[in-house]
């Protein structure tokens, strides 16, 4: 079935994304603005991402059903168990919706921890710095990348960076590597192999550390317990966190970065 033309165009596109981020912006900025230790915020990201879900929702429908829905059927929903068009339209939007907040959730806890690292560092003088892009990510990145050369093909693996964490006061020399992820079903042997990797070369890879920080889990049992001690520190941003060896609450995370600055 050709779909027709959608009433949904790359300029309503646009400000929908600009909504999304502002929404979330205010988010952060109200839980800064409430918290007197902006780490303290990051124990309830988790929380904050709960809690806001249902508004999100409330933004994102409505850009479904006039990006997929046809003009013809927009005003008869109430109708859809009846109308196997809109029931196939349902789909596609349903469809739509979930992979809009999928990476939602991601990519905005990715640049809350380094909002928050950032206003973290500015209030209490400390010469580093956060960023997620820029030449310094690129350079590591392909500083890094791993080449292995199988029987068939050559696979190009690349690390698992989402945030750096720089030396202000040296040249912005990268001194950690953060992977944020809200689960630990997000790929967490891949933040595990770079790490062994790392350790496993010359003296000024081994020296720059590498951390986990997520949201959702709190590590009361299961195999990643134990995985992650591999790390050399697991972040969590969820209260309930059971913590154990390097597996601490976020708000913990200040000490180990002033030790970066020794």
């Amino acid at each position: 079935m050709a779909k027709e033309p959608s009433a949904w165009d790359k300029n309503q596109e646009g400000k929908h994304k600009i909504i999304i981020e502002k929404f979330f912006s205010r988010k952060l900025k109200s839980a800064l603005k409430r918290s007197k230790n902006p780490l303290q915020v990051g124990d309830d990201i988790a929380t904050i991402l709960e809690k806001s879900d249902k508004e999100v929702v409330k933004i994102v429908t409505p850009r479904a059903i006039r990006k997929w829905a046809s003009e013809r059927t927009l005003k008869k929903w109430q109708r859809i168990i009846n109308d196997p068009r809109m029931l196939m339209e349902l789909r596609i939007i349903g469809k739509s919706i979930a992979n809009t907040m999928r990476p939602l959730a991601g990519n905005n806890f990715a640049l809350w921890i380094t909002k928050i690292l950032n206003t973290y560092f500015e209030d209490t003088k400390l010469p580093l710095k956060a960023i997620m892009k820029g030449k310094i990510k690129a350079e590591l990145s392909r500083k890094f990348r791993v080449k292995i050369k199988g029987q068939q093909e050559n696979r190009d693996y690349k690390p698992d960076i989402d945030i750096i964490l720089v030396r202000s006061d040296l040249n912005e020399k990268a001194v950690a590597i953060i992977s944020s992820k809200t689960t630990l079903a997000e790929r967490v042997m891949q933040t595990i192999s770079w790490s062994r990797f790392l350790k496993s070369k010359t003296s000024s890879m081994k020296k720059i550390k590498i951390y986990l920080v997520t949201a959702w889990d709190t590590f009361e049992m299961g195999t990643n317990r134990e995985r992650v001690q591999e790390l050399d520190g697991v972040y969590v941003c969820n209260k309930e966190v059971s913590e154990y060896g390097k597996i601490k609450r976020f708000s913990k995370i200040g000490e180990e970065l002033k030790r970066l600055c020794c």
